[in-house]
């Protein structure tokens, strides 16, 4: 974790961010992840309990996962995750509209993606603790071009009533330095409220520092208002 006070994900006692829990299918649906992808270096920032570094590294894979939540001891992170989780099942519950339930099973089927998400990324951080490392935008523990692709979930925008428009500037630009693409969803605040404003000054901006960006579609979002992601490369970037 970084000690900055430019530290955008907050401390390790910060309460108000969720540590969440998702599963590899979910990233893929999130962030059109394609079997060539998935063959790459890939950084997940925030990781939180994401069990996407723990399935991508059982397939073959190569991939980290950076969090400053992972500077906790292994005891305190797990009662912070599991208690994170039900925070989580419970707001996504009370605001079932909100959600196309058909996507992650119902209702029932949705909290045992979580829930296994969550104890098979815990169960990874106990047998492989280096694929999980503390550490926090704006300033990443991570050499350039570390990484062919970093996602960052639930995160920028998300918070957009605590991070302004230079601090996901400042986060964006920092993980295309670790790597060569950069994937972020969703595009609407925690409340799913559409944020294009701010999404058009991040794109401009990013266009002054040689980075380019386009938003794509989401085929099967989870959150019926978070239909998009960005996508941001280094100008001149082509994958494959």
């Amino acid at each position: 974790m970084t000690a900055s006070p430019r530290t955008i994900h907050g401390s390790a006692t910060e309460s108000d961010i969720l540590v969440s829990a998702r599963s590899l299918s979910e990233y893929a649906d999130m962030f059109g992840l394609d079997a060539e992808d998935l063959l790459g270096r890939i950084v997940d920032c925030p990781g939180g309990a994401a069990s996407a570094v723990a399935e991508i590294c059982e397939a073959g894979g190569a991939a980290v996962a950076v969090d400053p939540q992972y500077s906790l001891g292994a005891h305190d992170l797990r009662e912070r995750v599991l208690a994170d989780l039900d925070r989580s099942l419970a707001q996504s519950s009370a605001s079932e509209l909100e959600y196309d339930w058909d996507v992650r099973g119902g209702v029932v089927g949705h909290e045992t993606i979580r829930r296994t998400a969550a104890e098979r990324m815990l169960d990874d951080l106990d047998a492989h603790p280096e694929r999980y490392i503390a550490g926090a935008l704006p300033s990443l523990p991570l050499a350039g071009d570390s990484a062919d692709l970093v996602l960052c979930s639930h995160l920028l925008f998300t918070y957009a009533d605590r991070m302004d428009l230079d601090d996901h500037v400042e986060a964006i630009v920092e993980m295309a330095r670790v790597a060569p693409e950069v994937r972020i969803y969703p595009l609407v605040d925690h409340a799913g409220t559409p944020l294009p404003e701010l999404v058009r000054s991040v794109i401009a901006k990013l266009k002054k520092g040689r980075l380019t960006s386009r938003i794509e579609p989401v085929i099967r979002p989870f959150q019926l208002a978070a239909t998009t992601r960005l996508v941001v490369e280094r100008s001149g970037h082509r994958r494959g």
